[in-house]
């Protein structure tokens, strides 16, 4: 436990460094931003200074960029529960390794119960007849570090409470909220 506290501290005071050289608003950069393609992204220094964005299924979060490409709901590890799965597309713009995990601390899911709007918990797909993660591959690249320029396929995935629709919240280094998306259940 200490260790994940610990790891959620330092995760949460790096985020927050880069936030606060985040203060230069750069929209060169950001126009750019929004039409590259994952694979022609050239790392920078000055990937930091990026104004975070969400706009058309594309989270620009300076130094790293995550291009959601489908969702869907499959069956959960846990008896009974279902799971969403968000599939993105994960560039490091930067010139340093970077942690795509990290992106749990600024995308959040929410899901309507009869008396709250509850905050989704990540969550874990149910294994195959063969007892594997058919996802770990996916999994395994949102939580090992990004090569500079580099981009991988990744999933991101929620505990369902139930068949509400699922709003999720992009914010900005300063955690406030810059966009959101509605998933409907199917």
């Amino acid at each position: 436990m200490k260790k994940i506290v610990t790891i959620g501290i330092t995760v949460l005071a790096g985020l927050t460094l880069t936030a606060c050289g985040n203060n230069k608003s750069n929209s060169a950069s950001s126009k750019s931003s929004s039409t590259e393609t994952a694979s022609s992204v050239k790392p920078s220094d000055q990937a930091s200074n990026r104004t975070w964005t969400y706009k058309n299924n594309v989270f620009d979060a300076g130094i790293e960029t995550y291009r959601f490409t489908k969702s869907e709901v499959r069956d959960s590890s846990e008896d009974g529960k279902k799971v969403l799965v968000l599939y993105c597309d994960v560039t490091n713009n930067s010139k340093k390794e970077q942690d795509p995990s990290n992106v749990y601390m600024v995308v959040h899911a929410y899901q309507k119960t009869d008396t709250s709007n509850v905050q989704l918990d990540p969550g874990m797909v149910a294994l195959d007849e063969n007892g594997n993660n058919p996802l770990q591959e996916q999994d395994d690249n949102l939580n090992n570090k990004l090569l500079p320029g580099k981009t991988v396929h990744a999933v991101m995935v929620y505990t369902l409470k139930n068949n509400n629709p699922v709003k999720v919240t992009f914010e900005n280094p300063d955690f406030n909220t810059i966009g959101t998306k509605t998933y409907n259940l199917k």
